[in-house]
């Protein structure tokens, strides 16, 4: 299982490789290794961002694996079973306490597309192809996509990609706010690990608390999820990074942040 998923870290950053050959399917034993190798990261000191990828030249990841569906997913309650399973990893991806940045290239189909939907951040390769075809199977996405997407871009948007089941081009994809990002073929991976990087130079405290303000308030009237925000700002200036940041910066120097 361990090498489905490889772990790298350098300065701060974690690449994780999703290594499943030859289009990285998220098979049960995939989903698992990433599972655990997200928790290890998430109590690892040392790594302030992570960045998700998939190892070869075909795909970040092309969807579940489809072999894995049994007949028994017709039976009522286990396609259920198998949905929450799906959400666990992708609601860990998304609650991540430190930014998770994902470098696309070739497919991002299915499973994929909602792993990377779940990621703070999206650079894709320009030949990059995004998008949900289960519609194609007669099912629909049953791992977060029909709520996360149409948060990210829109419902009619989202619609459109999840009714007709059709991969859009990397360019579109930027156009409608899928990804920060379009880079030229095969420099996706290079270009994230680069803006992971200038992301592990800041204050952890401080960014756990940006990604728990803008998770909090998706849901709440802005008055609540500003007050929330007050809460968490309070929380950030009683961080040794903070008293940190602003000497720092009234001693016209770089900071040095410990994470504290």
């Amino acid at each position: 299982m361990a090498d489905l998923v490889r772990v790298e870290v350098d300065g701060g950053v974690a690449v994780v490789t999703i290594d499943n050959p030859p289009m990285n399917v998220l098979s049960a034993e995939v989903g698992a290794a990433l599972q655990a190798a997200l928790m290890r990261l998430a109590q690892d000191g040392e790594v302030v961002a992570v960045v998700l990828c998939g190892q070869g030249e075909r795909a970040f990841m092309a969807g579940a694996d489809i072999r894995e569906f049994p007949a028994a997913l017709g039976q009522p309650g286990q396609a259920f079973a198998l949905a929450t399973k799906l959400h666990a990893l992708m609601d860990l991806v998304d609650q991540f306490p430190k930014p998770v940045l994902a470098a696309l290239h070739g497919f991002v189909l299915g499973g994929g597309m909602e792993l990377a939907l779940a990621c703070d951040i999206r650079i894709c390769d320009e030949d990059t192809r995004l998008g949900l075809p289960e519609i194609n199977l007669g099912i629909f996405p049953g791992a977060g996509g029909t709520q996360r997407l149409p948060r990210l871009i829109g419902e009619a948007r989202a619609k459109e990609l999840i009714f007709t089941g059709t991969p859009i081009a990397a360019d579109l994809a930027r156009e409608w706010g899928l990804v920060n990002r379009v880079v030229a073929k095969g420099e996706s991976l290079a270009t994230t690990k680069e803006l992971a990087a200038q992301i592990a130079q800041k204050s952890l405290p401080a960014l756990t608390r940006i990604k728990r303000a803008i998770a909090g308030g998706r849901s709440l009237p802005l008055a609540a999820a500003t007050l929330q925000e007050a809460r968490l700002f309070d929380e950030v200036f009683q961080t040794a990074d903070s008293l940190e940041g602003v000497t720092a910066f009234v001693e016209k120097r770089p900071p040095h942040f410990t994470h504290r």
